[in-house]
């Protein structure tokens, strides 16, 4: 398959992913938190009853928060990337203004103050998790714009997320544009619009979250949505685990992420798990010299499969005795060299 056909092929994966990413199912990050989630509550306001919060947390980083001053006439909704301060055990959000919550244990976030430190109240300033019930928004937003056999799609920049653009609206202006300014066939092209994003009908499947277009600003055919993140430090950065000795983590049974957690708060102590149980022990490192000691775990009995996988996990962290990385990706090494295992940087910060 070459030419049209590899393009025809890839906008058909895109909506897929897009109607996909709108049913997902939660699961357990390494912070804590299943998601794809809906935090709501009533936090505090100097001059009203109350603000309404309503926070919808992606998995892929991406964010949207709707301020509702209860008694007045103003709502601010914002779009928007998080990632998390595992030293704090903070979810920081940015965009249209940062702001930083505490994960708690039961999964609610409770309202940090400006300098990220707790506050101290006996008001309430906590949001407590549900399933995700996104709202429909309205607002500008800059993204990239894709068209091709009779499809187009919209990835908005903020937050990372992808949606099916309806053709109605201002749709046709930013169709004509795309054809006269894109850089390829099917390339993206970065736009600047009023969008509307709510759940629609679809030409073909079943309704799903899209974006209309309402007004076409401009477009700027030599740009692109930044989607870099900051280099990850090997301290107090969650890595994902990839590999364990050539093998990919089990798909089923997993309880949350795969990851490790190195962290010097009180003393080189790292967390670790394969899915299932939790490792905690200490390390030693020295230049790019890694070693981790003897570790406690928690003991719950896990599925075939991830059990043995969390054995190879342990087996390795007993053998590693160095580590290179170039911020994005981790790689463990034995005494004699070999990647025992191989791991990658997530709920980190955007450049």
């Amino acid at each position: 398959m070459n030419g049209p056909s590899v393009l025809v092929a890839a906008i058909a994966s895109a909506t897929l992913l897009a109607a996909t990413a709108n049913a997902a199912e939660q699961r357990v990050g390494a912070h804590g938190l299943a998601l794809p989630a809906t935090f709501t509550g009533i936090l505090p306001c100097a001059d009203c009853p109350g603000i309404r919060h309503q926070l919808d947390l992606w998995p892929t980083g991406g964010y949207a928060l709707r301020l509702d001053h209860i008694d007045r006439d103003t709502m601010i909704d914002a779009l928007g990337r998080w990632h998390v301060d595992p030293a704090r055990n903070a979810l920081v959000l940015t965009g249209a203004g940062p702001s930083e919550w505490q994960i708690l244990g039961n999964g609610h976030l409770r309202l940090l103050d400006r300098e990220g430190q707790p506050i101290v109240s006996e008001l309430p300033y906590e949001l407590e998790p549900g399933p995700l019930a996104p709202f429909d928004l309205a607002l500008p937003m800059t993204g990239e714009f894709v068209y091709f056999a009779d499809a187009a799609l919209f990835t908005e920049c903020l937050t990372g997320e992808r949606f099916p653009v309806l053709m109605e609206g201002d749709y046709l202006a930013a169709e004509r544009a795309y054809l006269e300014s894109r850089p390829a066939p099917a390339a993206p092209l970065l736009v600047r619009i009023d969008g509307r994003i709510a759940e629609a009908e679809q030409m073909e499947g079943p309704p799903r979250r899209s974006v209309t277009v309402e007004r076409l600003h401009h477009v700027t055919p030599d740009g692109a949505c930044d989607t870099r993140r900051a280099p990850a430090e090997l301290v107090n950065t969650y890595w994902r685990i990839r590999e364990i000795d050539d093998a990919d983590p089990p798909s089923d049974g997993l309880r949350r992420e795969p990851y490790l957690l190195l962290h010097d708060a009180d003393g080189p102590r790292f967390a670790a798990t394969a899915g299932c149980n939790t490792l905690i022990g200490g390390f030693e490192r020295d230049g790019d010299t890694l070693s981790f000691g003897a570790a406690a775990s928690t003991l719950m009995a896990c599925p075939p499969g991830l059990a043995e996988f969390e054995a190879a996990l342990g087996a390795a962290l007993g053998a590693i005795a160095g580590f290179d990385s170039d911020g994005h990706v981790l790689r463990l090494r034995d005494g004699e060299g070999r990647v025992r295992t191989r791991l990658e940087a997530v709920h980190t910060p955007h450049h």
